[in-house]
């Protein structure tokens, strides 16, 4: 009885250290990553959900669908009950998993349009990196290889499962980065250059906001209220 309560406090005691680390997963050569990171944490919803494809031919489909960390992109069920990625993303102009609009950026896949700005919508990434030496690139330095799916991925193109293919313990971490779609739903990330792009008109008023307010391009809440300033300039 003594053993089995030592093993309740070991485990109790190691998920609350993983939590207070941020999401990060040690995973081994040859385990099956789908026991090691659980369902919600691999993808953004609990559950697939309806969602549709507006495909820029102006055709549409519709399947259950959810978005994947692993991937960086939204995954689709098919008939078959198989697990799937889109294949012809350069022919879709949006997805739509429930409410939530994800557009398609060549080489960083789905972006979560979390906010509109009067047509300037603000763009979330959520993804697992893998890390190196638990160290990660710099914002600035990051690139669609960065993601985990450019080395290995959890379900392949068929649906299968696969595990990593790494003779090391790959170390993943949970990522955000952000991104600004402009008027004509062109992705770009969330930069100061890439914001005074799309506001033009307004890049002295803004180079004002910013050299009075500290402004994070990498945080959420700054990138909320810079342009929340901006669109209000407009």
């Amino acid at each position: 009885m003594k053993t089995w309560s030592l093993l309740f406090v070991l485990l109790f005691s190691g998920n609350l250290v993983r939590g207070q680390i941020n999401d990060i997963y040690r995973v081994k050569n040859g385990s099956d990553v789908t026991k090691v990171i659980p369902f919600t944490e691999r993808y953004q919803f609990e559950k697939f959900q309806d969602g549709h494809v507006l495909f820029r031919n102006g055709k549409t489909s519709k399947a259950q669908m959810n978005y994947s960390l692993v991937h960086g992109e939204v995954l689709f069920v098919d008939a078959k009950k198989d697990t799937l990625m889109f294949n012809d993303n350069s022919f879709i102009s949006k997805i739509f998993v429930g409410d939530n609009l994800y557009f398609y950026a060549k080489g960083h896949g789905h972006v979560h349009a979390i906010r509109d700005y009067s047509g300037v919508r603000l763009g979330k990434k959520q993804f697992l990196v893998r890390m190196g030496n638990e160290k990660y690139a710099s914002y600035e330095q990051y690139s669609a290889t960065s993601a985990i799916s450019s080395y290995s991925s959890f379900v392949n193109q068929n649906g299968n499962l696969q595990n990593l293919e790494s003779n090391v313990k790959v170390i993943l971490k949970r990522r955000s980065i952000f991104f600004l779609i402009d008027k004509n739903e062109r992705v770009m990330f969330a930069t100061r250059p890439n914001l005074l792009k799309i506001y033009p008109k307004n890049k002295r008023k803004l180079n004002e906001y910013l050299r009075e307010n500290e402004t994070s391009f990498e945080k959420e809440a700054n990138l909320k209220k810079v342009l929340e300033f901006a669109s209000s300039l407009e």
